[in-house]
C-alpha cells in the first residue's frame, strides 16, 4: 500500500495533515484528530474521503455521512473505501453512516496494523455493475467473488487486512451480496470483532470471512444471509457466542484452497447461538476442521448438520494420499438433529457427543458419546465405535439399522426405539 496514490478528501499521515493532498471543502472544519458532523457525496471513481495512516494517527470521527457512487479500483489496497485506516492508525467511528455504491466501493478498509473501532454506525455496501472490459481473476483487482464461492455481488463491506484490529459495537453491516465483514491478506494477528451487531447479507454473500490467519468473533449479533452465514478458509478461526440468524445456504462454510501446509485446520466455534441453514448446517469442502457446538441450537432445513465431501474447486488442496487431521466435531449441552455425512476419501469424521443428544443419520464417521449423551438414528446409518461406552448409548426408530465397522464379531441387537444394532468385523 505505501506507493500506492489515493485521491483524498482528508488525509492524516502520523498525526498531522498531509501537505500534498489538500482537503476537501465538506471537510473544512476537520482536524488531524477529530471529523465531526460532516456530509461527504462523491461520485468520483477511486476517491477516499478519509484516509488514516502511520502510528502516531489518532482520529475520531462522529456523527459523519459519506455516500458514494464511484468505482473502487483495488479494495486489497482500499482505493474507493468510504474510510481506509492502514499502518498503525488508530480510528474511532462513532454514530455515523457509510454508504457505498459501486464495484469494489468498501465502507470501510483496515490494514496494515491499524487499530479501528466502530459504535453505533451503519454500515453499507451495495456493490455495483462491474466495468465493461473486466476480466474475472482471484486476488488484487478482482471485483466479485471467486466463482468456486457461488456467491454474487461486487463489493465488500467492511474488509480487515494485513493484521489490523477492528471491534464493531452496537452496529448494523450490511451487504448487498459477496460479504459484510470480510478478512483478506490477513498475516498472523488479524483479529476482527463485532458485538450487539446486525449483520446482514440480502444476497448470495456471507456474513463473515476469515482468511488464513484470521480470528473472526462476533458476540450477541444476529447474522442473517442469502448465502452463508460465514465461511473460514484454511488455518482461521471463527467464534459466535450468542448469535441467532438465518442463511440460504449453510451456517458456516470451511474450505481450503492452495495451501502450503496439507494439515492446516480451520476451527470453527459456536455457544449460546440459535441458527439455522436451508442447506446443510455445516459444510466442510477439502479441509481440516476442528468445529466446536456448545448450548446451541444448529438446524438444518435439508437436516443435515454436517456435510464432508471434496470440493470441486481446481484450487482445493489436494493431500497426495498423505494423512492429514480431518474432520472433528464436539457437541456439548446441545439436543439437536440432522444428519452427518462424509463423502471426502482423503478425510475422516470424527463425532464426539458430550452431555448432548443427537438424532439423525450418521454416514461413514467414527462416533463417541460420554457423559449421558445419546444417538438416536432415524435412517440406516453406518459407524465406528470409539469405545464400548458408546455403543450402550446408540438407539434406531423402528426399521432402522445401525452398521457398527471394526467390532470384530459379526451380531445383532435391537434397541429400545424398535431399531437395531448390526456388528461388522
Amino acid at each position: 500500500m505505501a506507493a500506492t496514490k489515493y485521491t483524498t478528501g482528508l488525509r492524516i499521515t502520523d498525526g498531522a495533515f498531509n501537505a500534498a493532498s489538500p482537503k476537501d471543502a465538506a471537510l473544512a472544519t476537520a482536524t488531524a484528530t477529530l471529523v465531526e458532523s460532516a456530509t461527504i457525496t462523491s461520485a468520483q471513481n477511486a476517491f477516499n474521503p478519509i484516509l488514516a495512516e502511520g502510528g502516531k494517527t489518532a482520529i475520531t470521527i462522529k456523527r459523519t455521512k459519506i455516500r458514494l457512487s464511484g468505482t473502487g479500483t483495488n479494495d486489497f489496497l482500499g482505493t474507493g473505501a468510504g474510510i481506509l485506516a492502514r499502518d498503525g492508525a488508530a480510528l474511532v467511528l462513532t454514530d455515523s453512516t457509510i454508504e457505498t455504491n459501486g464495484p469494489i466501493s468498501s465502507a470501510l478498509v483496515a490494514a496494515e496494523n491499524a487499530t479501528v473501532k466502530i459504535y453505533g454506525s451503519k454500515l453499507v455496501a451495495n456493490g455495483g455493475p462491474l466495468p465493461a472490459d473486466y476480466k474475472p481473476r482471484i486476488g488484487p483487482g478482482m471485483m466479485e467473488p471467486p466463482a468456486p464461492l457461488g456467491l454474487v455481488g461486487t463489493a465488500r463491506t467492511l474488509l480487515a487486512m494485513s493484521n489490523s484490529r477492528t471491534y464493531v459495537y452496537n452496529s448494523t453491516i450490511e451487504a448487498d451480496g459477496w460479504g459484510a465483514l470480510s478478512t483478506d491478506a490477513a498475516g498472523d494477528a488479524l483479529y476482527l470483532e463485532a458485538n450487539d451487531c446486525v449483520i446482514r447479507v440480502r444476497r448470495a454473500g456471507y456474513g463473515t470471512y476469515a482468511d488464513f490467519g484470521a480470528n473472526v468473533v462476533v458476540n450477541r449479533s444476529s447474522i442473517d444471509s442469502g448465502g452463508m452465514m460465514g465461511i473460514i478458509a484454511g488455518k482461521a478461526r471463527t467464534r459466535y457466542d450468542g448469535v441467532t440468524g438465518t442463511a440460504a445456504d449453510n451456517v458456516m462454510m470451511i474450505h481450503s484452497v492452495m495451501a502450503f501446509d496439507i494439515t492446516e485446520q480451520a476451527t470453527f466455534e459456536i455457544a449460546n447461538s440459535n441458527v439455522v441453514a436451508r442447506g446443510s448446517a455445516l459444510l466442510v469442502k477439502s479441509a481440516n476442521a476442528n468445529i466446536a457446538i456448545a448450548s446451541s441450537k444448529v438446524a438444518s432445513a435439508k437436516n443435515v448438520l454436517l456435510e464432508v465431501r471434496k470440493n470441486d474447486d481446481a484450487n482445493a488442496t489436494k493431500t497426495n494420499g498423505k494423512p492429514v487431521p480431518g474432520v472433528l466435531l464436539t457437541v456439548t449441552n446441545s439436543e439437536l438433529e440432522g444428519g452427518i455425512i462424509d463423502t471426502d476419501p482423503d478425510r475422516t469424521t470424527m463425532v464426539v457427543l458430550d452431555h448432548a443428544s443427537l438424532t439423525g443419520a450418521l454416514k461413514d464417521v467414527t462416533l463417541a458419546i460420554k457423559g449421558g449423551g445419546k444417538w438416536t438414528a432415524n435412517e440406516n446409518s453406518v459407524v465406528t465405535a470409539a469405545d464400548s461406552a458408546t455403543l450402550g448409548a446408540i438407539d434406531a426408530t423402528a426399521g432402522v439399522t445401525v452398521q457398527v465397522r471394526g467390532a470384530g464379531v459379526s451380531a445383532t441387537r435391537k434397541l429400545p426405539s424398535g431399531g437395531s444394532l448390526v456388528f461388522s468385523g
